[in-house]
């Protein structure tokens, strides 16, 4: 049986950073726990990133949950930064960007580029 390679560090407040190794479905069922937890309660824009740079790939269980997730209601105040370096996951984050476009989403392959950009999105 797999386990959730999911890491997460609440840095304050408004400011979450999220790593995974995988996208299994333990793993992604994880991440959806959190993020709808997150979804529900906070109405004060948030910070997060999505550190996926060790994916080559992404399963299709993974790509449902973030077109889930990008529809419900409070997502336009989380301004999220994806760092991925996989042209696959690029590819893929670009087409989830596509099917809802008009999110606070934008995807980096450094970590100093995607704090400067939410930081200037949502200020401490």
């Amino acid at each position: 049986m797999s386990q959730s390679t999911l890491h997460v560090d609440r840095q304050s407040e408004n400011f979450l950073y999220l790593s995974a190794q995988d996208t299994s479905i333990d793993t992604v069922r994880h991440w959806e726990e959190i993020a709808i937890a997150d979804l529900d309660v906070y109405t004060e824009p948030q910070k997060q990133i999505y550190d996926v740079r060790a994916l080559k790939g992404m399963s299709i269980f993974a790509v449902r949950t973030a077109v889930k997730l990008n529809a419900h209601p409070n997502s336009h105040i989380f301004y999220i930064a994806v760092l991925a370096n996989s042209n696959v996951v690029v590819n893929l984050v670009r087409t989830i960007l596509a099917i809802q476009p008009g999110g606070n989403i934008q995807i980096f392959d450094n970590e100093d580029d995607a704090r400067a950009w939410l930081n200037k999105r949502v200020p401490d």
